[in-house]
């Protein structure tokens, strides 16, 4: 967020997501097309006024008697999640999750860009993935200087997570998405997105207990 603006919780910045998904996907790209805020509710299981104060929040208005235009909501919650830039990324883990990572392009929607991939494993050194080719992880620090890079993604085991956001804060960035199973420690001005698979794996089992057939 730039200076003087209001910084959103977190609870709307999913919910924008899963705005531009269902706008993204059932919406055409057409000027004159619109969409009302039930539809999108009916779809994502949610409060249609929760939607419209959504919007309002990113500075979309409705029009009467025919909803909010699909182009304008798209193009405000992409600018508000900062979508429409380019940022910078470097991966952590050359393994399955982080060869996975690096092969999946739909990252580029998002304005996320690849500029390289790194692991402490020399037999993996030179392996392309895409485009990427991987690098020891004590060059890091040298390409993120030099790139000025605004995210890194860390896919190592846990054991050698916190090691990695360690060398990586001290490369200079400050921003870190961190897929491994365990909570890193990292100084104040360091954001970290935890992505625990556990937590979408408990939530799933609760729901199976709870069915009308459960497992146990």
């Amino acid at each position: 967020m730039t200076s003087g603006v209001p910084k959103l919780k977190h609870s709307l910045l999913e919910r924008l997501v899963h705005y531009l998904h269902v706008l993204v996907e059932r919406h055409p790209d057409n000027e004159r097309e619109y969409f009302s805020s039930a539809h999108v509710a009916a779809l994502l299981h949610m409060d249609d006024t929760q939607i419209r104060k959504d919007l309002a929040a990113v500075g979309v208005r409705g029009y009467p008697r025919l909803g909010f235009r699909t182009l304008e909501a798209r193009e405000a919650i992409r600018r508000t999640l900062g979508f429409n830039c380019r940022h910078r990324a470097i991966l952590v883990g050359a393994g399955h999750l982080g060869g996975a990572l690096a092969a999946y392009k739909g990252f580029a929607g998002y304005g996320i860009q690849w500029v390289g991939i790194f692991d402490a494993d020399s037999d993996k050194h030179g392996t392309r993935f895409g485009r990427l080719v991987v690098q020891p992880l004590s060059r890091l620090h040298n390409v993120a200087r030099k790139r000025e890079i605004h995210l890194a993604v860390i896919a190592v085991p846990s054991g050698a997570a916190q090691d990695v956001a360690n060398q990586v804060v001290t490369a200079g960035i400050n921003t870190l998405w961190n897929f491994a199973p365990m909570s890193l420690v990292v100084p104040s001005r360091v954001y970290v997105r935890n992505e625990h698979i556990s937590v979408g794996l408990g939530e799933l089992s609760y729901h199976l207990k709870q069915s009308a057939d459960p497992p146990c």
